[in-house]
């Protein structure tokens, strides 16, 4: 048996290490989904370096609500959500000159990400084809509302999207409950948030294979799919049966949401027979379990209405706690409905570290979600704020380029940088 601090101590030297160190990446970027995927990127030890305009960079530093620094900057705090521990330069694009410093700089990068509306990086030739052509182990992500034209087009491909757009394409709006028929957006950025993971993940994939290939290729992410993904039990039960669950109902099983108990409400996930059998003994009503209505999910899911009236009095006797403990010691799936101020209370997210703390100079001490993915062999995330805009400028083009002092003055001076 290994020696129990031998193992210790050789897993302690090793957390310094994380998983994508000496990886380079290089980003276009605004508002979430690419900077989410960049991100992801950046916690795992890769140097991403974020490529802005001159004129005031990613939308998100000035995106509502919005403080300015001591030199009267906007700070937008969307910025604090998904852009710790990257690198800003600022780079004209469109400039000739800032063309080639970009060009230059994807020669030295493993991967390059990007969520500009398909096919403007092309229009500015520093699309896939291009970067691809001189830097053949190059890996690019693409994120877009439909995809671009190299992989799959898509006869959306030109038309403008937002996260939203993905959400109400996909079906998924139509999936909350709510009162009346109107859709209901469902007030984040679901869309965005996948795609940046999906995203990341294909970087990912992509990296492991051009280890054993040598060559790279692009990672096309569209929001509409990443949706799409999220809502495939409706697309799985619609095919099968020709079906739609009612808006807020689980597709396959009842009772599966939220319910309202003496002091606020809960959730019961009922799912599988031997679960509905445990459900039915926890609340001292055995008899549900021969009742023809509820003989298995799909039937419970169709009488809900019925079901629901029936274990309501045994919920709106007991408070959330009570309910909770008695669900829970019958080891049925339940949970109390936090709104987002539990979040700051919770032990597990504390204990997970899901909430970590930017000291941001403007904005003061502000707490973002932390990376969800927990290795073992890997310390924490750290928690660099967001860059200035162009703050790595130089530091970068010595690092990656080479370029001396005197060329970097004379690209500032020229409006490139």
């Amino acid at each position: 048996m290994t020696d129990l601090n031998t193992a210790a101590a050789g897993l302690s030297s090793m957390l310094g290490m994380r998983p994508l160190e000496g990886i380079r990446v290089l980003t276009v970027e605004n508002f979430l989904a690419a900077p989410y995927c960049s991100m992801w990127l950046a916690d795992a030890g890769a140097e991403v370096v974020k490529v802005e305009t001159r004129d005031g960079g990613d939308m998100a530093r000035r995106t509502s609500p919005v403080r300015q620094d001591a030199q009267g900057n906007p700070r937008g705090l969307s910025l604090l959500r998904s852009n710790r521990n990257k690198k800003s330069i600022t780079l004209d694009l469109k400039h000739p000159e800032g063309k080639a410093l970009f060009t230059e700089l994807a020669k030295e990068a493993d991967i390059v990400v990007e969520n500009l509306r398909a096919g403007v990086m092309d229009r500015l030739g520093i699309g896939y084809a291009e970067l691809s052509r001189i830097n053949p182990k190059l890996i690019y992500v693409a994120i877009s509302g439909f995809g671009q034209k190299h992989v799959l087009p898509s006869p959306f491909i030109d038309y403008p999207a937002f996260d939203i757009v993905g959400q109400a394409l996909s079906g998924l709006m139509n999936r909350p409950e709510r009162q009346g028929d109107r859709p209901t957006y469902l007030g984040f950025s679901l869309a965005d948030i996948e795609a940046g993971i999906l995203g990341a993940y294909g970087a990912l994939l992509a990296l492991i294979q051009r280890g054993r290939t040598g060559k790279g290729q692009m990672i096309d992410i569209s929001l509409y799919d990443a949706c799409l993904i999220l809502n495939e039990i409706s697309v799985a039960m619609y095919s099968g049966q020709k079906t739609k669950s009612a808006p807020g109902l689980h597709a396959v099983t009842a009772p599966f949401g939220s319910y309202e108990t003496k002091d606020g409400y809960i959730v019961i996930a009922v799912l599988g027979e031997h679960i509905w059998h445990r459900f039915c003994e926890a609340i001292g009503m055995p008899g549900l379990k021969d009742d023809p209505r509820f003989k298995d999910g799909v039937s419970r899911n169709r009488e809900n209405a019925a079901l629901t009236a029936a274990i309501s009095p045994w919920l709106l006797a007991r408070t959330r706690r009570e309910a909770l403990d008695t669900l829970l010691a019958a080891g049925v799936p339940a949970a109390a409905v936090n709104d987002v101020e539990d979040v700051f209370d919770c032990p597990h997210a504390a204990a997970r570290e899901m909430l970590v703390t930017l000291d941001d100079p403007v904005w003061g001490k502000v707490q973002v979600v932390g990376n969800p993915v927990k290795m073992s062999g890997v310390p924490p995330i750290e928690t660099r704020l967001p860059p200035a805009l162009g703050e790595n400028t130089d530091e970068v083009l010595h690092g990656w380029l080479g370029v001396d002092d005197a060329r970097i003055a004379e690209l500032r001076e020229r409006n490139v940088i």
